[in-house]
């Protein structure tokens, strides 16, 4: 038996004593036990009862009679405060009481601390978890091999603790990871994952190095199997010529806080305190005996490991007089958590982030094996029991030892920039592996790096093959010397010549002269049905001199002739860009390879800038057009940009028509504005964002029936569940084969309606107890009127899958560009696409569209 529970047991045994006492002198004590296990009395209350039978033994606290058969199980607690376990174990006790020996149970009781303070709730508040737990425990009784077990709180207080950590570190179970909630390892669990050297597996280094995440279990478990200790970020600590370290221990339960260790170190100077309260009364005196000790101090910084501290400091400063709050301000404001760093910034190789893990993992240990914060309130309880001195000792050289690591594990992260070995390493370094990446290999030996570079297949031909080979060697002074070579002037295969003025622009004069001759040559690409070639325009322009006011001036056909690059050329580059996703750099390589074109990388960027702003008005038209529409589906998806910051791309669609919208955020206020006018169908997926639109709304049922999928695959053995899916699927091949058949008419999908009603309301009467069934009975119920809208409409998918289709097209582009273009080259880059998308949902050749140089799609349809 462990110390907490003998402690437990003292404690409980003298509030029995306590509460028998008290119902003797109020006279509803009833000593007489009675014969086997009828119970005749009507009221009073009975200590210590017994209830057994072939199938279950059970003894209570107590039990109070309100009458023939009815009952209230009573649970003496010696604590003050009631947990919600607590509730829950009184109650299990109920309900087997209740199905088992045929008591009536409408309320159960439960008495604490040394005032025996009655608490009293209703069976019926716990009826779900219940049924859960007597479920859970039937499966246990069933199976034939011992339960698994994990690591939970309440091995803290269990005799058993060390022998089931050894068997827990045997099999490297997850629950040693305390950073991990059961919900999680259980999705770990469906997941495959089993162990703490599997996650470390997961890992993967964050791509945006100044984006701030929260506690990774995968980084913890890869830094326990490297046993390396991994940092996110360096952490900047706040320093000070005074740095006090402080410590406080309480209970809990009664919200006593009772000694405050504290360490104050000036420059090498350092001095221990303790403050210690026998009782409550004597609380407020330890803190203000803090305070002074602190206000001598002009400055200082104050650390402490995890929110105890100042919890206690805010709530004690409450009760205190206004002279000492100011102080008690100043000490929480230059209180500094070192546990933060932990969560966030440094992983060392600890399962736990606790005090006690990290110090010891820095060789530092306590003077009594088993202390901890539990142990030191077994302490304190015994002492209050017994006076014992030696007690009062332990407790004090406990929390000055815990004031003793805090230094060390903040000197330990102060120095880690200087630790320059291996045992540290950052997390953005940490590569990650895959077997179908090329990569380098980290040789060990410095000559193998050496060698393995004269191995690299350009330095052999460059250095190497270049010596022993004469056709190389050729071949190598042949390309040098045509890269040398002078380039001839590329040859037109049309001349324009504009013929003379007949006016001059500013007298209106009719004698003009020329005045100068030059020439421009425009690179253009003609285009057949057959072949696309290289085309080039030669324009021999004149400047003119009015022979009357001597003005001289150019030609106006001269002015349209501004870009060295054509109209041509420029639409076959948009097209490439927009329609194949070609790279700027890929673009120039084909330019240049099959039509001899010297067309620069960065040029490309500027014909898109310039045809999105002459395509401004048709982006517009697109816009006005869905918006009109009698339906529009919706979706979004991240995008990075140079900086590192994520944004949203927005894609709205109907059946003929796409555009797309660029947002800072996955706000979704905006829609407020650019759909107020709409009155048609919106289908989406499940984001709640959609629901700031006011209009019908559809969501999309393959989002849905993937999502069913998922959950079915994790919980196969759940039949409730299982019944759930199977339903649903069968309504919805019904109602999809008479789309098959007759499309999307609402006359022929009106009779789906009552299956649609039978569905919700079965469903919706059912009483599930496993949290999956639970969890979609509240998801169906909350979009019932939002799954099979299309039933009361013509033409309306039950599916989002033109929206997912359209921004396949944003996840092309991403996969380029994503992290590499700015804001500006994003938003032209989708004017342009929304243009592309919608000939494409139209059936019109977007290159010819762009060739035509018509700016309304709608215009150029009708052609």
């Amino acid at each position: 038996m462990s110390d907490y529970e003998k402690t437990f047991n003292e404690l409980k045994y003298s509030r029995k004593l306590l509460f028998s006492e008290t119902l003797s002198s109020e006279k509803k004590l009833i000593k007489t036990k009675p014969t086997g296990n009828i119970f005749t009395f009507k009221d009073g209350i009975i200590l210590d009862p017994k209830f057994s039978n072939s199938n279950i033994e059970i003894i209570l606290d107590g039990i109070e009679f309100i009458g023939k058969n009815k009952i209230i199980p009573i649970l003496i607690l010696p604590f003050e405060k009631i947990t919600r376990t607590d509730k829950l174990f009184v109650s299990l006790q109920a309900a087997y009481i209740q199905s088992e020996f045929h008591f009536q149970v409408e309320h159960c009781k439960i008495v604490t601390g040394k005032n025996l303070k009655q608490t009293k709730f209703r069976l019926t508040s716990f009826s779900k978890a219940i049924k859960k737990n007597i479920n859970e425990l039937n499966k246990i009784l069933i199976q034939s091999n011992h339960p698994i077990f994990y690591r939970n709180n309440h091995c803290q207080i269990c005799e058993f603790q060390n022998s089931c950590l050894e068997k827990l570190k045997e099999r490297d179970d997850l629950s040693l990871l305390t950073g991990l909630k059961p919900k999680e390892i259980l999705q770990k669990n469906n997941r495959g994952i089993f162990s703490v050297k599997q996650l470390s597996y997961l890992f993967r280094p964050k791509k945006n190095p100044h984006r701030k995440r929260k506690f990774l279990p995968e980084l913890k478990a890869l830094a326990i199997r490297e046993e390396k200790t991994f940092i996110q970020e360096i952490p900047n600590i706040p320093t000070s010529q005074n740095e006090i370290f402080f410590d406080i221990e309480g209970v809990p339960d009664r919200n006593f806080y009772y000694l405050i260790g504290v360490i104050i170190k000036t420059n090498d100077l350092e001095q221990a305190y303790s403050f210690w309260a026998n009782n409550e009364d004597e609380e407020e005196n330890i803190f203000i005996e803090f305070i002074t000790l602190l206000q001598s101090l002009n400055e200082f910084t104050i650390y402490h490991y995890g929110s105890y501290e100042i919890q206690a400091l805010k709530r004690v400063s409450k009760k205190m007089s206004q002279e000492y709050k100011a102080t008690m301000t100043k000490i929480i404001e230059n209180s500094f958590n070192l546990l933060n760093i932990f969560t966030h910034n440094i992983y060392p190789p600890t399962y736990s982030n606790s005090l006690k893990d990290i110090a010891r993992f820095l060789k530092f240990d306590w003077s009594e094996k088993d202390a901890s914060g539990l142990q030191s309130i077994v302490w304190r309880y015994n002492w209050e029991m017994t006076k014992n001195d030696n007690l009062k000792s332990k407790i004090i050289q406990y929390n000055l030892e815990d004031c003793k690591a805090l230094p060390m594990v903040k000197n330990w992260i102060v120095n880690i920039p200087n630790n320059g070995n291996e045992n540290f390493e950052k997390a953005e370094n940490i590569k990650k592996e895959s077997i179908f990446r090329w990569k380098r290999v980290n040789f060990i030996v410095k000559e193998f790096n050496q060698i393995n570079h004269f191995a690299y297949f350009n330095y052999q031909r460059e250095k190497v093959f270049i010596k022993t080979y004469l056709k190389i060697a050729n071949r190598q002074k042949a390309l040098n010397s045509i890269k040398h070579k002078i380039k001839s002037s590329l040859k037109p295969n049309k001349i324009v010549q504009f013929e003379r003025p007949r006016n001059c622009p500013r007298c209106n004069g009719t004698v003009c002269w020329k005045n100068n001759k030059y020439y421009r040559t425009v690179i253009d690409l003609k285009i057949t049905k057959t072949m696309i070639r290289r085309h080039i325009i030669s324009y021999h322009l004149n400047r003119f001199e009015c022979g009357e006011c001597e003005h001289k001036f150019y030609s106006i056909e001269s002015h349209s002739i501004r870009s060295k690059y054509g109209h041509t050329l420029s639409c076959w580059i948009i097209n490439q860009s927009i329609l194949y996703m070609n790279s700027f750099n890929k673009i120039s390589a084909q330019l240049k390879e099959s039509f001899d074109i010297n067309f620069f990388p960065s040029n490309v960027s500027t014909v898109k800038s310039k045809y999105s702003n002459f395509y401004k008005f048709t982006f517009d038209e697109i816009i006005e057009q869905v918006k009109t529409s009698n339906l529009i589906h919706i979706d979004e998806t991240t995008f990075k940009i140079k900086d590192g910051s994520s944004c949203y791309v927005w894609v709205f669609t109907n059946i003929d028509s796409v555009f797309y919208l660029f947002r800072p955020t996955r706000e979704s206020d905006f829609l407020k504005v650019l759909l107020v006018d709409f009155k048609g169908v919106l289908i989406s997926d499940f984001y709640a964002g959609y629901d700031a639109v006011n209009c019908p709304k559809q969501r999309c049922l393959i989002h849905l029936i993937r999502d069913l999928n998922d959950d079915l695959v994790k919980h196969q053995l759940d039949n409730d569940f299982k019944i759930i899916v199977l339903n649903f699927s069968k309504l919805l091949d019904e109602i999809v084969s008479t789309i098959n058949k007759y499309g999307l008419k609402k006359r022929n999908l009106n009779k789906h309606k009552k299956g649609v009603d039978y569905f919700f309301n079965s469903l919706e009467k059912m009483d599930f107890e496993t949290e999956i069934c639970i969890k979609w009975q509240k998801r169906f119920n909350s979009y019932k009127d939002e799954l099979f809208t299309f039933l009361d409409y013509d033409g309306v998918p039950w599916n989002n899958n033109n929206a997912e289709a359209a921004i396949k097209a944003v996840a092309l582009y991403r996969r380029e560009a994503d992290g590499l273009v700015t804001i500006k080259r994003i938003q032209e880059n989708l004017t342009l696409l929304s243009i592309q998308q919608t000939c494409k949902y139209r059936g019109i050749n977007f290159l010819n569209f762009l060739l035509s140089g018509e700016k309304s799609i709608f215009a150029y349809e009708k052609l």
